[in-house]
């Protein structure tokens, strides 16, 4: 019998044994952690952008047309001066025509006045010698009175004929001159029928089709200069007191083999309201990238943009997921000294994407949780 409570009492001991080995080995949690090391950071600013022309041009129809030829598609390259579209205005063509064949027939008019002008001014030097030579016998009592006073009133004659003369030619040249004028007028509205490109470059769109008929105001073609790119982002307004014309821009885009890199040009001054993709209304101002190399993007490519507002070298850092941001806003880590987990409130500087700076509370070599979040306990035995 005694021999039984031995047994029993033995094979007791070894389960409690076995429930307090497994109590403390289950108690030891596994983690993954990292050190605090020195190193570089950049705190960038990343969004979406899209990529256009530098230099593009809207070519609208000037006046109510026809398309009467489209020689040039999307995706065309063409050259400074090329013949794009091609309109009709029948109205237009006819106001010429008949400009044209009326100043004809004004300056016809007007030679048939300018020869009647030196008949009557031939006629009244004749007049006036006549005069003069009756005057001088009628002085001397060679000539009638009838005769000389004949004499006298063809002078009265002819100069009135002269004057007609010279206010009828005076009225056709003016006619002339402003057929002449109407007629430069038109010419130059028939001039915007044929539209040119004002520039070398591409063809971006042609949104309009032969035989069309289009009023003053309607987009016929844009064309831009291919070669010259930029980058267009819309950045959050909470965003932009941090960008900087001339801050360094990295570009990426899945159609991109490599990181492209730019810089900022332009920074527009006023913000407008956007509605994101998720239907949140938010105030974006847009901010233009110039880009070095474009490498293979093409107008309208959508690409990501990452702008470098703040840079840091040699500073501790640790990775963003390490670090805990307490109820009073207060920011620390788990540090495991000697197997064992600890909490360390530290001060934070910038961060990007990875890593956050730690400005104070650590020092290098420190060993800290990579992932803050699993809420382990002060004290808790870890292995890793």
């Amino acid at each position: 019998m005694n021999r039984k409570k031995i047994i029993y009492a033995g094979i007791t001991i070894l389960i409690a044994a076995g429930i307090v080995c497994g109590w403390l080995l289950g108690s030891v949690k596994n983690v993954d952690t990292v050190q605090a090391v020195k190193g570089s950071i950049v705190k960038e600013i990343i969004d979406t952008g899209y990529v256009q022309p530098v230099d593009s041009k809207d070519l609208y129809a000037a006046q109510n047309s026809t398309i009467e030829q489209l020689p040039v598609e999307a995706g065309q390259k063409v050259e400074k001066g090329q013949i794009l579209v091609v309109l009709e205005n029948l109205d237009l063509t006819i106001q010429i025509r008949d400009t044209r064949s009326l100043l004809s027939q004004t300056l016809i008019d007007a030679e048939g006045s300018k020869a009647a002008l030196d008949k009557a001014s031939a006629e009244l030097e004749d007049a006036k010698e006549n005069y003069a030579r009756i005057q001088n016998l009628y002085e001397t009592g060679a000539a009638s009175r009838v005769e000389y006073d004949r004499a006298a009133l063809q002078v009265q004659i002819d100069e009135k004929t002269l004057q007609e003369a010279s206010t009828v030619l005076e009225a056709g040249l003016a006619q002339a001159e402003g057929l002449k004028q109407s007629l430069a007028v038109l010419s130059a509205k028939e001039e915007q029928l044929t539209v040119k490109s004002p520039l070398e470059g591409i063809v971006l769109a042609v949104p309009v089709k032969l035989g069309q008929v289009v009023n003053s105001g309607v987009l016929l073609v844009t064309v831009a200069d291919s070669e010259q790119l930029e980058i267009k982002a819309d950045i959050l307004s909470d965003d932009l007191g941090q960008v900087a014309v001339g801050q360094k821009v990295t570009v990426t885009a899945p159609v991109l083999d490599r990181r492209l890199t730019g810089a900022v040009k332009k920074i527009y001054p006023q913000a407008e309201e956007k509605i994101s993709a998720l239907g949140v209304i938010q105030r974006r101002a847009p901010v233009l990238i110039t880009v070095k190399d474009p490498a293979n993007l093409k107008p309208g490519f959508e690409v990501k943009v990452a702008i470098q507002t703040l840079s840091r070298t040699d500073v501790l850092i640790v990775p963003r997921e390490s670090v805990i941001t307490r109820g009073d806003g207060q920011k620390e880590v788990a540090v495991v000294n000697n197997g064992r987990i600890s909490y360390q409130l530290i001060e934070t500087g910038i961060n990007d994407q990875d890593n956050i700076e730690v400005a104070g509370g650590l020092k290098e070599g420190d060993l800290v949780v990579r992932d803050g979040s699993l809420g382990l306990k002060e004290n808790t035995k870890v292995k890793f």
